[in-house]
């Protein structure tokens, strides 16, 4: 059996292994400082030509967005070459972000990065 003090310590434990999974940031608190460019992986110009997002559209899709794991991101996500980057700040904490067309993003934030993915932003107007 086992006793009340050690129940307590079981229980604490638990709380602060499974507060340990939780996403490092809420996505409203991201803000959007700058969009600094648009890339594209392997050269693709032309597939991409038309990719360009704004600080605003950028907060929107923070906003909107859910946080996932790589594993959903490469299970589930269609990680296409044309991509926007930035900054933005989370908290006290200044961060880099990259959006990929296909409404995927990472988040990083000193060691850590984040993934999102926003699938009503495809229906966005």
């Amino acid at each position: 059996m086992v006793s009340k003090s050690m129940y307590r310590l079981l229980v604490i434990t638990w709380i602060t292994l499974f507060a340990g999974c939780a996403p490092p940031n809420d996505s409203s608190e991201i803000e959007i400082t700058a969009v600094n460019g648009s890339k594209t992986d392997n050269n693709e110009i032309q597939f991409c030509s038309d990719f360009t997002v704004s600080v605003e559209s950028t907060q929107k899709f923070f906003k909107k967005a859910e946080p996932i794991s790589l594993k959903q991101l490469h299970d589930n996500y269609d990680y296409l070459p044309c991509f926007s980057y930035g900054t933005a700040n989370v908290g006290d904490e200044s961060c880099s972000w990259e959006m990929r067309a296909g409404n995927t993003a990472e988040l990083q934030c000193g060691n850590t990065v984040q993934y999102f993915a926003c699938d009503i932003c495809l229906n966005a107007e």
